[in-house]
């Protein structure tokens, strides 16, 4: 009974591995393209943080204005994943057991999870962003 059992719910866990490995990817590529978002935003902003820093700027408000931008980027993100998240509810109901496509738990989870990523890449960005030495970063003319 234990092997016609095993064989009749072999789909739906092929099925959900499947959705699983497909759903850490997508975390993956998330986080990647966070910190590719957060560090491209730094990169355009040295020369103005390296002016910040010699005109008297603690570098703590240099790291929170990396936070607050990086942190910006995520709501944005969060809003449009969740109203995404929202609009394919229906083709996602088939798919999902003992659970609700609505799920206020579930898309807290996920919210969560991409603040956390962004907050992460938006931290490693930011202390670097915050050591910089304003004599390298600003070019002598």
């Amino acid at each position: 009974m234990d092997e016609v059992v095993s064989q009749t719910e072999a789909p739906r866990r092929f099925n959900t591995a499947i959705i699983s490995s497909f759903a850490l990817g997508a975390l993956l590529l998330a986080g990647l393209g966070i910190y590719s978002i957060v560090a491209f935003s730094v990169a355009s902003r040295v020369q103005e943080m390296a002016i910040r820093i010699a005109l008297g700027s603690q570098r703590s408000h240099i790291l929170r204005l990396v936070l607050v931008s990086g942190l910006r980027l995520a709501a944005l993100g969060c809003v449009l994943g969740l109203a995404g998240a929202l609009a394919a509810a229906n083709l996602l109901r088939t798919f999902l057991f003992g659970v609700s496509p609505f799920d206020p738990a579930v898309l807290a989870i996920a919210a969560v999870a991409v603040f956390a990523l962004a907050l992460a890449a938006a931290a490693v960005r930011g202390r670097r962003a915050a050591a910089v030495d304003p004599i390298e970063a600003l070019p002598g003319e």
